[in-house]
């Protein structure tokens, strides 16, 4: 997205954005990176720690549609910062936690923040630019949740490793505290949308419907299958023989690379989203494969799992605009609706890999994720309208269904 047409306060808004849906992510996955000393600090297994992963995502997949609803007519400012202050607390309680319980309690707090927070920034980032930008500019926030998803693991067990957990904790708080108070003092206050523009799908066009239905369900499976390894890949990378010390640097590696997709999926995006998406797809199931069993060890399974991560990262863009351009609801409620089902994702993902984990081992979990990746591809190959081969000049967001709320009077 080009910001030379745009004033200094749209273009710093768009970057607060960015960064609040960077956080979101990073504080959703950082116990991912940190699994292993959260098991050690309390005394639990890596598949009962991965219960903090689930915490999380259980708020969100359960309050993300209803949420987003119910605070349709609310101040869009006031909500963004209530939603950064529960992030601070979320990551506050969660870093000084005496106990397990209590530190899922904290995660609980930033899953009803990030149900709120991930549905409504498209309606800020529509604010801040022209109509005929709209798109790209929802399109670039929600780029910082692509790469939460994919910097804020290695991210997470990097600063572990050197400081400590809890130290991780604090400094994603106190990340939080800054956005929040850059946010207060930046953006401009955004009025609620008006009655009725926040809907959820009508049936008065099932066509978009049931196009919206299957991005949706696309979305979950991939999401399900990704989370179902990556919860647990921390050990399954010991398993293959990586030293404990070098841990941390191969996830930032994996990070590193996962960037390279999301740089891939924004070159086509735009123009050939089911290229984008299977090319994705195949990509996260490659990488799985290759990590089953003993077929690679030590650093060449680190590039497998680079491969898998650079291809789920590229699904991520595809799954976003397909909704928006389904034009089955607003894009805050398509916003909801993929927030939602992300989370649902993570939420099975990680609770069933860890009792996969716990009971029968990597030997059937590796198994078990290809064959969601491959249900994943099969479920959006089998729906050529919801991932279409070509796209007309401009990109699905041009032409999207967005809500534009209105600058309040002073």
């Amino acid at each position: 997205m080009r910001f030379a047409n745009l004033s200094g306060q749209a273009v710093a808004g768009l970057c607060a954005l960015f960064a609040s849906t960077f956080i979101a992510v990073t504080t959703e996955v950082a116990p991912v990176g940190l699994l292993i000393d959260l098991s050690q600090a309390f005394g639990i297994s890596e598949g009962h720690a991965g219960l903090a992963v689930s915490a999380y995502a259980l708020l969100v997949a359960v309050g993300a549609v209803p949420i987003t609803i119910a605070t349709a007519r609310m101040d869009r400012k006031l909500l963004m910062l209530v939603c950064l202050a529960g992030y601070v607390a979320c990551n506050l309680v969660a870093a000084s936690a005496p106990s397990f319980l209590v530190l899922c309690i904290g995660r609980a707090i930033g899953g009803l923040a990030h149900a709120v927070l991930m549905s409504i920034v498209s309606a800020y980032a529509a604010y801040l630019v022209p109509e005929r930008m709209t798109g790209r500019a929802i399109s670039f926030v929600y780029g910082g949740t692509s790469l939460g998803s994919v910097l804020g693991v290695p991210g997470a067990a990097a600063l572990g490793h050197f400081a400590g957990w809890r130290v991780a904790l604090y400094v994603l708080a106190g990340l939080s505290v800054l956005l929040t108070v850059f946010i207060a003092l930046c953006l401009p206050r955004v009025a609620a949308p008006a009655a009725g523009r926040t809907r959820l799908p009508s049936l008065r066009s099932p066509q978009a419907v049931r196009i919206f239905a299957v991005v949706v369900a696309v979305n979950a499976v991939f999401f399900f299958g990704h989370n179902l390894l990556y919860t647990y890949v921390s050990p399954l990378l010991l398993r293959h023989g990586l030293p404990e010390r070098a841990l941390s640097i191969a996830l930032l590696v994996t990070g590193a690379v996962s960037v390279f997709g999301l740089w891939g999926a924004g070159q086509v995006v735009d123009r050939w989203p089911a290229a984008g998406l299977f090319g994705g797809g195949f990509a996260m199931l490659a990488g799985m494969a290759l990590v089953d069993g003993h077929l690679l060890s030590g650093w060449a399974t680190v590039a497998a799992v680079g491969v898998w991560c650079m291809g789920y990262a590229a699904i991520i863009p595809f799954v976003m605009s397909g909704a928006i351009r389904a034009r089955a609801t607003s894009a805050d409620v398509a916003g909801a609706a993929i927030n939602g089902s992300s989370n649902l994702g993570i939420l099975l993902g990680s609770a069933v890999g860890g009792h996969l984990l716990s009971t029968l081992g990597f030997a059937v979990l590796c198994p078990a994720a290809v064959v969601t990746a491959l249900v994943g591809i099969l479920l959006a190959a089998f729906n050529p309208a919801a991932f279409p081969r070509t796209l007309p000049q401009g990109g699905p967001a041009e032409h999207a269904d967005t809500t534009r709320p209105a600058r309040e009077s002073a």
